[in-house]
């Protein structure tokens, strides 16, 4: 099983060996060899599938708020989805990938692709400040601030912040900070910790353990004990703890 959880990041993904078939809120899904494909912010996990030869991928995973700026699209067009780079980007999606189809090697697919993005960066519109420190908020307390403490600290109403995070993130910061406060359990499965260590935290995060437990499913699409007990899910723990 390779399951992706969601992290508040939106991702370009370059397959570049084997064709990728992902499965999530139960639609599927081909990213097919030498494709460029965008997935936006996510709040369900999505699970990855390939056939048994040798399978190539590259992902380029931007901070929750960092693909608004690169390509001017508002998140809340791509939120829980997974586009073609020449549907939403155009002639620069249909020109990238035709470009990176050209190239051999990982290594010479993944300077380029990044020399496109700075380039977009440097021309793009730009960051919003106020995104910025109420992510750096959400983050550095797992998800635990109030988005009313968020309004206090920034001056600027709920309904106001909703706009800017539909814009710059596609998620709400609500959701967002659910996202983030699951990550702290979820970094720690990644580590090797047990469902008993994991239970003994939940009550300074989640209102009691069906609280948790639901969220928890959302997230993975499994109750924590099943999770931590029954699944192995390498790619998850790979790419968590990286």
């Amino acid at each position: 099983m390779s399951m992706a959880a969601p992290n508040g990041c939106p991702k370009l993904v370059i397959p570049y060996e084997n064709s990728l078939v992902s499965t999530a809120g139960g639609r599927s899904r081909v990213s097919r060899e030498q494709g460029l494909y965008f997935v936006g912010n996510r709040d369900t996990s999505t699970v990855i599938h390939s056939t048994a030869q040798k399978t190539g991928f590259i992902v380029i995973e931007f901070a929750p708020q960092g693909a608004y700026p690169v390509f001017g699209v508002p998140m809340s067009e791509a939120a829980n989805g997974l586009f073609d780079a020449d549907v939403v980007f155009g002639h620069w999606g249909r020109d990238t990938r035709e470009s990176l189809s050209n190239l051999e090697m990982a290594g010479q697919k993944l300077d380029f692709i990044q020399n496109q993005l700075v380039g977009r960066l440097r021309k793009g519109p730009a960051e919003n400040g106020v995104v910025d420190y109420c992510i750096k908020s959400l983050r550095v307390s797992d998800g635990q601030i109030a988005i009313k403490e968020l309004e206090r600290q920034t001056g600027y109403s709920r309904r106001y912040l909703d706009l800017l995070f539909e814009k710059y993130v596609g998620l709400s910061p609500k959701a967002l900070a659910r996202i983030f406060r699951f990550h702290k359990f979820y970094r720690k499965w990644a580590r090797g910790q047990s469902y008993e260590v994991l239970k003994q935290e939940f009550e300074d995060y989640y209102y009691d353990q069906a609280h948790f437990t639901r969220e928890f499913k959302r997230m993975t699409g499994y109750s924590p004990r099943e999770y931590t007990r029954q699944v192995s899910n390498e790619f998850g723990r790979r790419i968590t703890v990286k």
